[in-house]
This record gives structure tokens, sequence and C-alpha cells, in this order.
């Protein structure tokens, strides 16, 4: 509905302050796409809808950044041409990331106009990249799609030697992501088709040992953070009993590094073992897919949503 909400954690409602009113602000003229928050609690980073028939491809993938507090735009990043697949938040400064269809990866800065860098994929990849900071916000992976459906490439960056390239070029097979499917107990034929499906995000655990790749049809990878290998196989729940799941599924670590989490289509969240890849309990409460999943790296809390938002206590 193109409304942007900021919600108080410890009491389960908007933040009080400003003009936001219990509803959030309404973003009518460039839609709610993606949201990224910062480290100013009025303030998100959002990406909208665009309008193709009046906006430039640059006006049309532009980066917001809202305050909330008084409704207003404080600044509009663009440069993309391509729509943007995700933004990631330096932990500890105003450094953020986005990446985009036009197969470019652009660092920014909150508090200045124009981007810092631009990274182009290297050669032999193809389609759309990922990318994400670690959670000391020192190093940055950026992953792609290799040419072929033969695999993926991810890279990984010192966030303050950028310009010398990345630091380690890690290369993972699609065959070696099928065996890793087929040895949880998938199926031959559904362990190929998983092995080509699109990802859909990256991100590091809190030790930066391990990376969490999602996917289109309820996959989600953990990979070693050195080498690139798969360490766990994690798949979603289908919207029905002995339905396999058509969605992406929405996962991630919890921040001591010992579950994943990840949403169903069926409502539930699935909570596995990190190590051991073992199903721990679901949480039940969603009445259609979650198709999104965070926790709270300072309280005890996951935030889940579906058609309605939900804050649970671990």
């Amino acid at each position: 509905d193109s409304r942007l909400k900021v919600v108080d954690c410890l009491r389960g409602c908007a933040v009080e302050g400003g003009i936001q009113g219990p509803g959030g602000i309404k973003v009518e003229r460039e839609g709610v796409r993606l949201v990224q928050a910062t480290h100013h609690k009025y303030c998100p980073l959002f990406v909208g809808k665009g309008d193709a028939t009046t906006q430039s491809p640059q006006q049309r993938n532009a980066i917001h950044y809202m305050s909330m507090y008084d409704n207003k735009i404080l600044r509009n990043f663009t440069g993309h041409s391509g729509e943007i697949t995700g933004l990631s938040m330096n932990p500890i400064d105003d450094c953020f990331l986005s990446a985009s269809a036009d197969r470019k990866v652009r660092l920014w800065n909150i508090q200045q106009a124009g981007c810092l860098a631009e990274l182009t994929l290297p050669a032999g990849s193809e389609g759309s990249p990922h990318a994400c900071f670690d959670s000391t916000g020192l190093v940055f992976g950026v992953a792609a799609p290799m040419a072929g459906i033969s695999g993926h490439l991810i890279n990984l960056y010192d966030a303050r030697k950028y310009d010398g390239g990345a630091f380690a070029e890690l290369k993972l097979a699609r065959t070696s992501i099928e065996k890793a499917i087929h040895n949880k107990g998938v199926a031959p034929e559904l362990a190929m088709e998983l092995s080509n499906t699109e990802w859909t995000s990256l991100r590091f655990n809190t030790s930066g040992k391990q990376l969490l790749v999602t996917a289109n049809k309820g996959l989600a990878l953990a990979l070693d953070g050195f080498d690139g290998t798969v360490n766990n196989v994690f798949v979603g729940e289908g919207a029905s009993p002995g339905v396999p799941p058509t969605q992406p599924l929405a996962a991630c670590f919890t921040p001591d590094d010992k579950t994943v989490l990840g949403g169903n289509e069926d409502g539930t969240i699935s909570c596995w073992n990190a190590t051991t890849g073992k199903l721990l309990r679901k949480l039940e409460g969603h009445v259609g897919r979650v198709g999104c999943v965070a926790v709270n790296p300072k309280y005890a809390q996951i935030a889940s949503a579906c058609t309605n938002p939900a804050l649970w206590i671990w």
C-alpha cells in the first residue's frame, strides 16, 4: 500500500515523534519496493516502484533517504539503470551498498551525493548481483551467477581498500550445490532443479565465518565464508503438505549464529540448527506465506511479515 512505518521494537507500535501516525507515512508518488534501516531511527532508505512511462531509468531506480519525522526525502541517490535487487547498510558507519539488475554494485554514503565506488561484475558472470556487508563493516561480499548456469562467483572485498579489487574470489559450481542438496535426502530430479534456481539474497552470519544465500523455490544455502563450499542446505515448506515451495525463501541467521530462520509458504517459520541442519521447531501465527524474516541484533526478537507483520520474543 506504499506506506512506510518505523516500529518501536520494545513497545510493538509506531515510533512516537514527528508526523508519523499509527498508519505510517504513505509514499504515493514513489511507492515502496525495498526498505533498509539506517543508524537514524527516523530515517530509512527505500527504493520505489517507479513509473516507466514518465521517469528515466535512473529516476525510476533511485534510492531515497527519507525522514519519517517530518515526511521529507533528504537525499536521492541516482545512477543505477536497472531494477535494484538489494540494499545493505554498513553496521558501523553511514555507507551502504546497492546491487542492481544493471550488473553493477555501488557503494554510497548517506551524507553525500554521488556514489563512492562502482563495481562491475567480473568476466564470466551474468545476471543480477547481490551484495552485503559483514557484521564488522570491514568486509563486503558480492555474488553473481556464472555464465551458462555453471555456478556462482562470490568476491570478498576490504571495505577500506575496495579499489584494490577483491581479496578473495570464490567459485561455487552448480554440481557442488546439486550434490549438497541431494545429500540432504532430496530426490535427484528436484536436487538438479533447485541447484539451477536463481539466488535472491546474500548475507553474513555474525562471526563472518558463514554466508547465507536464499534462492527461489524455498531454498537456502549456508556457505563457508573462507572457501565458499556448501556447509548446509535448508528447504522451506510449501503452501500445503506435499507441495514443494515455489517462492523465494526468506531466511536469516540468529545473532548467536546457532539457528537459521526461514519463512514458509504455509505461514510458519522454520527454526533450523545452523550446524546440523536439523529442524528444531516451527513458529505458527501467520495467515499466509512469510515473505520476510529478520532478527533484532540487540534484543532477542524476530520480526516477520506476510500480509500482516508480527514481532516474536525469541
